[in-house]
């Protein structure tokens, strides 16, 4: 933790704690992480507070700290009352607790973490170890005056350890000191030798390796007496960042100065096959035709990641499917809403990031088509996925490792969600059931054949459909499911078992495609987790579902651009890019995706029936 002087200015926020009811037994373990959650959020303020000293103008505080401060805070606020109001009476009056302030530190020698009357907010039991882990002390570079390696902090993540761990977790979190210590030297030692990426494939990616394989050892040292911890994957990469005071991750305005470059293009043509995994378990599919995005329903919320967080997605998203998603969009709203799918019964919301051309700021611009393809599992039959199941593939944090620490962000992936993980009770049984019972078994291409409704997506000609027809039979096969979040998306029409995590540039004649699929094994119970990520997830490279997991129809995402520049880049000159955080720097490796499923029942056995009985439909 970095700790201020005693003349500096602190941040102190108003108890929670104190002000809530009392908590349901079956509430107390998610009201816990978010009372940390709030005293994380304090903390990574006060951090900021001192990087950025000096920075901006006279509302800078207020706009790039304070403010960002109470989005999250209102989040975790609401989560927990929306875990309260689960199992009793929803608790009233927390959100004049979500605004914090800027006082003088006084006497302060660390940051200030509620009110000055204000106690520390409870944690779960700790263990019967009562030894403090060693801080892994991520942002302590050493004294070159020069450009260090910051890393994210290990130590202030982790649940409490249970005793039988605390000692192999101590090793650990010095090793993760001993291997930044030993990076940070040989950057000193390097300096001036290799080409404009030697830092990164010569020092920040073996870094990486080594702490991802350190952290791993951590958690399975604490899964072996407790429950696994979850979402510690985004804190193996570290950054480089200049001289002075250090921040445990470099500014979003300097993320975003540096924007995408030529090297993160390359030639399609250059980019190596990948040979397709055969679906023979289950081998149909299923196309929901949803249309193409309209201007009007496109925002920077993420309901999935950022409930009740406006703008919390911070990139603009394209939406097709449900046409009222929003960040405060609900189970119920959902239901209650119209759908852009001609089959009615697919009220489902699909999403991802907005497409621009002219810089970070310039034309949005939208695909010309849309496909939407459910598939089946290599290994087994799939089974119907329950309503309201919230999927994501990819990772919209790939270049900070984590939430941008001075702007409104994503939900952590380290804390309980505030949608309901169990399965709903009380689902609307008014869905429509405008279903074809009788589906065809021998449509040509699984691409959509009839003309579009909206007025947008009847611009895609015959010849992008066609050249986006080999997308089910040529994109490349399902990543392993230990690979990072940050998965290949882009490649081109006739390229489609091309997939890279660069930016492609297309031949003439092809066009610009993103691939997305989702993850496609699910636990069984769960609508979403913790991490939005663990309570569904990807096949392995065999193509079969982890034992504890059933296969359910796997959701590919395919859209094509008819109308973005195929230019060589020239330096910073690049033809497009993908919107992104501002820590993000419009990084291709950024790319995402999004749904929540809300298919009727009856939709969703004819879907699993297609798939099972190899149909195409």
């Amino acid at each position: 933790m970095v700790n201020l002087s005693a003349s500096a200015d602190t941040i102190t926020c108003p108890n929670v704690a104190d002000k809530l009811p009392d908590i349901p037994a079956q509430a107390q373990a998610e009201v816990d992480r978010n009372l940390k959650l709030l005293q994380t959020q304090i903390n990574e303020a006060n951090n900021r507070l001192i990087s950025s000293a000096g920075e901006g103008g006279p509302n800078f505080v207020q706009n790039a700290i304070l403010g960002p401060l109470a989005d999250k805070r209102t989040a975790t606020i609401n989560r927990i009352a929306t875990a309260i109001g689960r199992v009793a009476d929803r608790p009233t009056g927390l959100d004049g607790l979500a605004t914090c302030k800027l006082g003088n530190g006084g006497g302060a020698t660390a940051p200030a973490t509620q009110d000055p009357d204000a106690s520390e907010p409870p944690t779960s039991p700790p263990s019967d170890n009562a030894t403090t882990p060693p801080s892994d002390n991520a942002t302590t570079p050493p004294a070159t005056g020069g450009n260090k390696i910051i890393c994210p902090d290990v130590a202030g993540k982790l649940p409490d350890i249970p005793a039988q761990a605390q000692a192999e977790i101590d090793r650990n979190l010095k090793l993760l000191q001993t291997q930044i210590n030993e990076a940070n030297n040989r950057l000193v030692s390097s300096a001036g030798e290799g080409g404009p990426n030697f830092v990164q494939n010569a020092i920040l990616g073996p870094l990486a390796d080594k702490r991802t394989a350190t952290i791993n050892r951590m958690a399975t040292a604490i899964g072996r007496v407790a429950d696994r911890p979850t979402g510690l994957d985004g804190l193996a990469k570290c950054t480089l960042s200049s001289g002075g005071a250090a921040s445990s991750k470099p500014s979003a305005s300097a993320k975003a100065a540096s924007g995408p470059t030529a090297d993160d293009f390359v030639d399609i043509q250059s980019v190596d096959p990948v040979q397709q995994q055969q679906r023979s378990a289950s081998s149909g599919s299923f196309v929901s035709r949803c249309g193409t995005p309209q201007e009007g329903h496109a925002n920077s919320d993420n309901v999935i990641t950022a409930p009740g967080v406006a703008k919390g997605g911070q990139q603009l998203n394209d939406y097709v499917g449900n046409v009222s998603t929003d960040a405060f969009s609900t189970n119920e709203s959902l239901a209650a809403s119209d759908t852009t799918c001609r089959i009615r019964a697919d009220r489902s919301t699909y999403f991802w990031p907005t497409l621009r051309v002219g810089g970070a700021d310039g034309n949005a611009v939208r695909p010309s088509l849309v496909q939407l393809q459910f598939r089946g599992n290599a290994m087994s039959k799939v089974t119907a996925a329950p309503q309201f199941l919230r999927l994501i593939t990819g990772d919209a944090q790939a270049v900070s490792g984590g939430k941008p620490s001075d702007t409104a962000s994503d939900a952590p992936s380290d804390t309980a969600s505030d949608v309901p993980t169990d399965l709903p009770t009380d689902v609307p049984t008014d869905l429509p059931t405008d279903v074809p019972t009788d589906l065809p078994s021998d449509t040509a291409s699984d691409v959509p054949s009839d003309p579009p409704t909206d007025t947008a997506s009847a611009k895609a000609s015959d010849t992008a459909s066609a050249k986006a027809s080999d997308t089910a039979s040529a994109a490349p096969s399902d990543a392993p499911s230990d690979a990072a979040n940050a998965r290949p998306t882009w490649t081109c029409t006739g390229f489609a078992n091309r997939l890279t995590d660069k930016y492609p540039i297309c031949p003439s004649g092809s066009d610009l495609m993103r691939v997305f699929d989702m993850p496609s094994c699910w636990d069984g119970q769960n609508l979403d987790s913790a991490d939005h990520r663990t309570h569904v997830v990807f096949p392995d490279e065999n193509g079969a579902c982890p034992a504890d997991t059933q296969a359910v129809p796997q959701l590919r995402v395919t859209l094509v651009y008819d109308d973005v520049p195929n230019t060589q880049p020239d330096g910073t000159n690049v033809p497009f890019m993908v919107d992104s955080a501002p820590s993000e720097g419009n990084s291709p490796n950024t790319d995402h995706a999004g749904a929540i499923a809300l298919m009727s029942k009856q939709l969703m056995n004819n879907v699993v029936r297609c798939i099972n009985s190899g149909r195409r439909c």
